[in-house]
């Protein structure tokens, strides 16, 4: 399932019910915009931030693609669970998440 407009609900709300999900979002949106992507799945935590650092992302993320995978991405994270990434193609990113 890609990581769009039409799939964000369906995606975001098995992350909220804390059910193990795989999808792919666009390589531009991903933290890998400017660099490779590992070619087998592997984590990338972000960084052991204080709960204001978070809040501020949250603020300045914005709402366009990227900010949205960004605030999910933290929200997964803030919440117990793990995303792993693997490069799916030259223009996509898989991601897996688990709780």
């Amino acid at each position: 399932m890609e990581f769009n407009a039409q799939n964000y609900q369906t995606i975001k709300q098995s992350c909220l019910q804390k059910q193990d999900i795989t999808f792919y979002a666009p390589k531009e949106f991903t933290c890998f915009a400017n660099d490779e992507a590992p070619v087998s799945w592997k984590a990338y935590p972000p960084a052991s931030l204080t709960n204001e650092a978070y809040a501020q992302i949250f603020a300045y993320a914005g709402d366009d693609t990227r900010g949205t995978l960004t605030k999910l991405e933290l929200a997964i994270h803030l919440d117990g669970g793990r995303i792993l990434y693997r490069k799916k193609d030259d223009e996509y990113i898989d991601l897996q998440v688990n709780f």
